[in-house]
């Protein structure tokens, strides 16, 4: 029977646990049920924090299946994904806080942190996770704490840290399409005071989608086939990260921490598929909806009462080359086959490097504690996309990127029984540098549109830099005023200063793959920019908090989050911005949220609910339109309530129960010249439902215990792009997982098997309206049903 209990303590709580939403197990899970986090700078257990918080132990993410940052979504209701080159750059969205631009020069309202150090740029918020010791979600304003102050929350991944005693461990795993992941850890201590530790992942499969091109091609207009290296298959993945600690404790009072690590990712061309698609213009020709094409339309664009037009509005005779097809003619093979029809698409083409190094300095005085905290980041990314994501030689979208960045944090906390206090400063400094545009290869359609480059093609090339200077100081006080009832106040005030300068210039081509931006430029595309500024801004909290006894915490507070301004950069598509329209604002959310956290049934089951009500001003409203994103401000509301249970009914039993339901609108969005709506932003579900099983079999089994589980969720479905058309919708999907293991008495060996998404579902995940290019969407799915072989050993 102790055997029992240990296995069921290592298994159903350290796996099951990481379903559990607004409350659930993060870095250790006791017998009784608690469970520590330190979303407010100290340890604490979750059911104390007056905060709506998720929270996953490492262990628990390695049973689920969890391999990628983004995977934490499937799990916690309230939290989607958005996304962009075909899923290969994803973002998190927190209650329909959210940014799906693609320009890597862009920071999201949802701050994401590695060891406590910022990740300042979208497209770093996807990685493969390894060694984790817990990950915490903070739903609502976080800037009195944290770093970076953000608007819609943080997601902060913990990884395991040097400790005094040897262990390690190695986990393998092999599935479907050659899947091979291999993570594993090592951690010695040096000696008394020093201590290392070592962890790495490896992670490849092959290519999902079998590119069969020139299938569905019919008779493309003004294009020939392309070079006999284009048309491989896609949809494929080799990662390959490290990271090193190395920790120094001269005294007990003084910790130092020095870490490294590197990761690179190569992969193909973005995973798109096309789908065709026909616009919808209105009596004064203006852009109103976007429709899927049956598999009979020949039309080019509908009119107001129905009629055949061209792309500006005026009518035509003009029709699709192909009926059911694209505007060239190019019919795409269903994406339940996971068949593609492509022709740039080369299965290397992508790549993802970072570096990271940071210093952690920590001296206890005995009634506060100092910590310091230094961070030198590096993302270097070449990303590609074949717009027309068909057969068509017409135009493709590249970016290359480099961004760098250091950031500072001091930090002073302390307090005595009643009264907690934190206070500090932190600094970031952001160099981002981009070059993206439009390769229009040798032959290509697009190419053909400027004279005497029909055959050697010519690309379209933004140059982009932005600087970004950022000073804050922070405080945050928690006091118990009177038995049972604490009032919390806390405050940042920020300085921003940026930098920023655009040009676009056309250059010769000579790789179909890359810019070629070495020579003397072409001619001019758009009129250069440049601009100098600096804001100052303020986040701020307030709440009170009542605790009628150890069981029961009642919450209410006032957040004010903010998230600096940003600039435009239109691709050269024809898309023209005033001077006025290249900057665009800071962006303001007032948050008004009350909860409350009970735990019952002697610490077995806990039941955790909250309601909020988010005022926005100024919200960074990503419209996706011609073959540009441009981002706006407009104001915007939303309201909405989660609740989440929390149960261990009987020994080696977890379940886990999660909802979120919200009501999002941004408020007169511009739709087409003068037409302005109230609209849904984008990856923004109004219903999330998520749930966990896990149970551990009270029997011994070979010498050990098996335990069996799964998690499944439901996502209401949402819209792709902001103008809310048909076209942009990504319909609601369901998704089950499951997964056996094996654990040994001795808890050093498992052994399992588990399957993801188990009905095999396809269902869209990102989604690019381009009507008036191709009359088509590009799209991208999540992945298709995978299963997994899985040996693990630890000591």
């Amino acid at each position: 029977m102790k055997h029992i209990k240990k296995r069921f303590l290592l298994g159903s709580i350290a796996i099951a646990s990481s379903g559990s939403f607004t409350s659930a197990f993060a870095q250790q899970a006791q017998s009784d049920g608690e469970i520590i986090v330190t979303a407010q700078r100290r340890d604490q257990n979750i059911q104390d924090v007056g905060i709506a918080i998720a929270a996953y132990s490492g262990n628990a993410l390695r049973e689920m299946g969890v391999g990628s940052s983004v995977d934490i979504a499937r799990l916690t209701p309230g939290v989607s994904i958005s996304a962009s080159a075909g899923g290969q750059n994803s973002q998190f969205s927190i209650r329909g806080v959210t940014q799906n631009d693609f320009s890597d020069a862009i920071e999201a309202p949802v701050a994401v942190y590695v060891d406590e150090t910022y990740i300042p740029n979208l497209n770093g918020q996807i990685f493969g996770t390894f060694d984790l010791d817990r990950v915490e979600v903070l739903k609502g304003p976080q800037g009195t704490l944290f770093g970076r102050n953000a608007t819609g929350g943080l997601v902060h991944f913990v990884p395991k840290k040097p400790g005094d005693e040897p262990d390690g461990y190695l986990d393998m795993t092999y599935g479907r399409f050659n899947h091979v992941r291999v993570e594993g850890a090592i951690g010695i201590p040096l000696s008394e005071k020093v201590q290392f530790r070592l962890s790495g992942l490896y992670n490849r499969f092959d290519p999902i989608l079998k590119n069969i091109y020139s299938a569905g091609l019919g008779t493309p207009l003004g294009s020939t086939p392309p070079r006999p290296d284009y048309g491989e298959d896609l949809w494929n993945d080799d990662t390959l990260a490290v990271r090193g600690q190395i920790q120094f404790k001269p005294t007990e009072d003084l910790t130092i921490r020095l870490t490294g690590s590197v990761a690179r990712t190569r992969f193909g061309e973005n995973p798109y598929n096309a789908v065709s698609t026909i616009a919808v213009y209105d009596d004064q020709q203006r852009l109103v909806n976007v429709l899927f094409a049956d598999a009979n339309e020949t039309r080019i664009a509908i009119g107001p009462n129905g009629e055949n037009v061209a792309l500006g509005g005026l009518p035509t005779t003009a029709t699709r080359p192909s009926p059911g097809g694209d505007l060239f003619g190019f019919v795409a093979p269903s994406a339940r086959s996971l068949n593609i029809s492509k022709d740039w698409a080369l299965d290397d083409l992508n790549h993802m490097t970072s570096y990271d190094s940071a210093l952690h300095i920590a001296y206890d005085f005995g009634g506060a504690e100092l910590v310091a905290i230094s961070n030198y980041r590096r993302f270097d990314k070449f990303n590609g996309t074949d717009v027309d994501a068909g057969a068509e030689n017409l135009i493709n979208f590249i970016s290359d990127s480099l961004q760098k960045s250091f950031s500072q944090e001091v930090r002073l906390s302390g307090g005595r029984e009643g009264l907690r206090w934190v206070t500090g400063a932190y600094y970031l400094h952001i160099n981002s540098h981009v070059n993206n545009g439009f390769a229009a290869p040798s032959n290509s359609i697009f190419a053909a549109s400027f004279p005497g480059f029909e055959a050697s093609g010519i690309d379209l090339v933004n140059d982009i830099v932005l600087k970004t200077n950022s000073y804050s100081a922070f405080a945050n006080v928690e006091y118990e005023f009177v038995p049972q009832w604490t009032f919390v106040l806390g405050g940042r005030l920020i300085h921003e200063k940026q930098n920023y300068a655009f040009s676009s210039l056309a250059y010769n081509n000579v790789n179909d793959y890359a810019f070629d931006i070495t020579g003397s430029p072409l001619f001019p595309l758009q009129t250069p920019f440049s601009d100098r500024r600096s804001k100052t801004m303020w986040a701020g909290k307030a709440q009170i908090e009542y605790r009628p006894n150890r069981d029961t915490l009642l919450y209410f507070g006032v957040n004010r989050g903010v998230k600096g301004g940003a600039y435009n950069a239109a691709l050269p598509d024809g898309t023209v911005l005033t001077p006025g329209q290249i900057p665009y604002k800071p962006e303001t959310l007032m948050s008004y949220e009350g909860g409350f956290k009970l735990t019952l049934a002697q610490n077995r089951l806990t039941l955790n609910g909250s309601v909020y009500y988010y005022d926005y001003r100024d919200y960074q409203a990503f419209t996706f339109a011609n073959v540009s994103g441009i981002v706006s401000n407009n104001d915007a509301r939303t309201y909405g309530a989660e609740l989440s249970l929390n149960a261990r009914p009987i020994e080696g039993m977890h379940l886990g129960l999660g909802i979120s339901v919200l009501d999002a609108k941004v408020k007169d969005m511009s739709i087409a010249p003068g037409l302005t709506r109230d609209v849904k932003p984008t990856f923004t579900p109004t219903t999330q439902v998520a749930g966990q099983i896990a149970y551990t079999i009270p029997a011994d089994v070979g010498g050990g215990a098996v335990s069996i589980g799964g998690d499944a969720s439901w996502r209401s479905k949402v819209y792709g792009n902001i103008r809310n058309f048909d076209a942009d919708t990504i319909k609601s999907y369901f998704l089950a997982n499951a997964h056996i293991y094996w654990l040994s008495d001795d808890s050093h060996y498992r052994i399992g098997v588990g399957v993801d998404n188990i009905f095999d579902k396809r269902y869209r995940t990102v989604t690019y309206n381009l009507a008036t290019l191709c009359g088509c969407n590009e799209e991208s799915y999540g992945t298709p049903r995978w299963w997994n072989l899985k040996f693990a050993y630890t000591y």
